[in-house]
């Protein structure tokens, strides 16, 4: 997928570990994020995942690109800053 200049590869996982509202730890389905700067997938920027009933509500890619967009708008100003610090 592609977003605002960036590249996210969504990869389906279902090793996901949480915290309950219990304090015990579970594991979960949903999706592992990696944002590059590039076209070839080589300048990895950012690495995070969400989970089905945590992060998100659903088991779907549309979720999964959701959550992706909504991550990069809220970290673009933190992305940004870190391109400049590698050029």
């Amino acid at each position: 997928m592609q977003y605002k200049g960036y590249v996210v590869r969504i990869t389906p996982a279902d090793d996901l570990k949480r915290t309950d509202e219990l304090g015990r730890e579970t594991t979960c389905e949903g999706f592992r994020f990696e944002v590059f700067r590039d076209k070839e997938m080589t300048d990895l920027l950012d690495e995070f995942s969400a989970a089905v009933d945590y992060e998100i509500l659903e088991n779907s890619l549309e979720e999964a690109e959701q959550f992706a967009k909504d991550t990069i708008i809220c970290e673009e100003k933190q992305f940004d800053a870190s391109q400049e610090m590698s050029m």
